[in-house]
């Protein structure tokens, strides 16, 4: 598992925030390409309500600044600003992830494992409510655009009952190929919130690179107020 996570440089991850009832579901999600030296992600962050999608493209470069795609034209803004968190808050939820570089000892001990040839597979699920809290907060911090939206997502997580939580990795030849876990709160009588984060394609992208007509991108325009 230690040698693993030394090819752990570039790849896809992405932050998963569901509030759903039975009826109705509102899915937030951050999926991220990183890599290259230094570390820049490629944005794509999409919001899912009431049978309506919208999408918005960003590139994030270590200079803490955010490439906004505005269909024809892209325009740049500091990134915490707009989202009220840092480009190395999001390098800490993702390149960082203490679930995956630094597991809690109780993680460690919850895993089983089965072996397939030279590929390993291990499983576990947690109820402690420390290392659920410790799992959902670098989500709620970064998969987001908007300042007010982790305020709100700290009220839900005070308000909610943390049940259960599932992880899964799986390594091969000593190589990372996926980690993904999911944790599941209820939030009074009728609503679930499901908050995870995964990671995929490990090793792809080591020689990312920002795109030229991004980086020529114009400042963006100051709302009025």
């Amino acid at each position: 598992m230690k040698k693993s996570q030394q090819t752990f440089k570039s790849g896809q991850a992405k932050q998963l925030i569901n509030l759903k009832t039975d009826t109705e579901s509102q899915v937030i999600t951050s999926t991220y390409t990183f890599g290259g030296n230094p570390i820049i992600f490629h944005l794509n962050y999409q919001t899912q309500a009431k049978g309506k999608n919208s999408n918005l493209e960003e590139w994030i470069s270590n200079t803490n600044k955010a490439y906004i795609n505005g269909q024809s034209t892209w325009y740049v803004t500091p990134l915490d600003k707009l989202t009220g968190h840092s480009y190395n808050d999001i390098v800490d939820a993702v390149m960082n992830n203490k679930m995956l570089l630094d597991p809690p000892n109780k993680l460690i001990n919850a895993y089983q494992m089965k072996r397939s040839s030279n590929k390993y597979t291990l499983t576990a699920t947690l109820t402690d409510k420390k290392i659920m809290q410790a799992a959902v907060q670098p989500i709620f911090g970064t998969n987001n655009q908007s300042k007010k939206q982790l305020p709100a997502y700290k009220q839900l997580a005070q308000k909610g009952t943390y049940q259960k939580m599932d992880v899964k990795l799986v390594v091969k030849k000593q190589k990372l190929v996926s980690f993904n876990y999911k944790v599941y709160m209820k939030i009074g009588k009728m609503m679930q919130l499901e908050v995870g984060q995964s990671y995929a394609n490990i090793g792809t992208h080591d020689f990312l690179k920002m795109p030229d007509n991004v980086l020529d991108a114009k400042p963006l325009p100051q709302k009025k107020k």
